[in-house]
């Protein structure tokens, strides 16, 4: 007669499985930087079928007597057709400017994947004068495969561009949709650069929708930004990150459960098993 434990050990296999894919998932969560270079997802979800999200919005206000920022960076990961399985979102304030955004690079190049990437910045300048003009774009180069893409503007291979955004993506064939968009303009004291999803979802069947959008707005010194007043620069401050909001399912918190589920079936199995029915 066989034991129960030995019944059920192919469905322990399969919990192990099934627990060891959400550790890895969780490993990949939480990877934004919030920093004067922020950074969102690079290099990450390259396994076949998964989808990524990053979307960043960075306002920064430029004074006579410096600069600061508020940035907020949302980040999902999941399955292609459900990329918001495990999302966190992070907001920092710092007394420095950001000057430059670097996500969604080198990453979903597992094949069916799906990228979901977006930039919005706003330069604030408050009694600070400066020259505006439109911004360099250079993007969907080398990508698509050769398929007929959305891409606005296109073709757009500015050297040394502001906006530096899907290049050498989406190939590999079948591809379901490149749509890469660049609106805005650029200062000519203080410009953010953008560099994102670049040599990313190149394993086939790939959807990729990334925009990058610049805004310079020159106040009169004593203007509110936000609905507020500009903000005092503090002195010593330099990049106070916090975790302010997360959203849907945590992968690490729900594979610790299913761990302490399983190892407690285990000794339950174990401790049945070893007690012997009477014949």
């Amino acid at each position: 007669m066989r034991r129960p434990f030995s019944l059920v050990r192919p469905g322990l296999l399969a919990f192990a499985l099934v627990a060891g894919g959400l550790f890895a998932t969780a490993s990949v969560t939480g990877a934004a930087t919030i920093a004067p270079t922020t950074t969102c997802s690079n290099g990450v979800d390259n396994t076949p079928g998964l989808g990524l999200i990053c979307q960043v919005t960075v306002v920064n206000t430029i004074t006579p007597s410096g600069g600061s920022s508020r940035t907020t960076v949302r980040e999902c990961h999941g399955a292609a057709g459900a990329p918001t399985a495990a999302c966190t979102t992070k907001v920092s304030s710092m007394s420095k400017l950001v000057t430059k955004v670097t996500q969604c690079n080198d990453s979903i190049n597992g094949g069916g994947g799906t990228l979901r990437c977006s930039v919005k910045v706003t330069n604030n300048f408050v009694g600070v004068s400066t020259g505006r003009s439109a911004a360099t774009v250079n993007q969907c180069v080398g990508s698509g495969g050769g398929i007929a893409n959305d891409c606005d503007p296109f073709p757009a291979n500015t050297t040394g561009a502001t906006i530096t955004q899907c290049n050498g993506s989406a190939n590999g064939g079948t591809l379901v949709q490149l749509k890469c968009t660049a609106t805005g303009t650029k200062s000519t004291s203080s410009s953010v650069r953008i560099n994102q999803c670049n040599g990313s979802a190149n394993g086939g069947g790939a959807l990729v929708i990334c925009s990058t959008n610049l805004v310079n707005r020159i106040l009169p010194a004593g203007s509110s930004v936000g609905g507020g007043a500009a903000p005092t620069i503090p002195a010593t401050n330099t990049s106070d990150q916090v975790v302010a909001e997360q959203a849907g399912t945590n992968p690490l918190i729900l594979a610790a459960v299913l761990l302490l589920v399983g190892l407690t079936l285990i000794t339950s199995l174990r401790r049945f098993g070893g007690t012997r029915r009477p014949r």
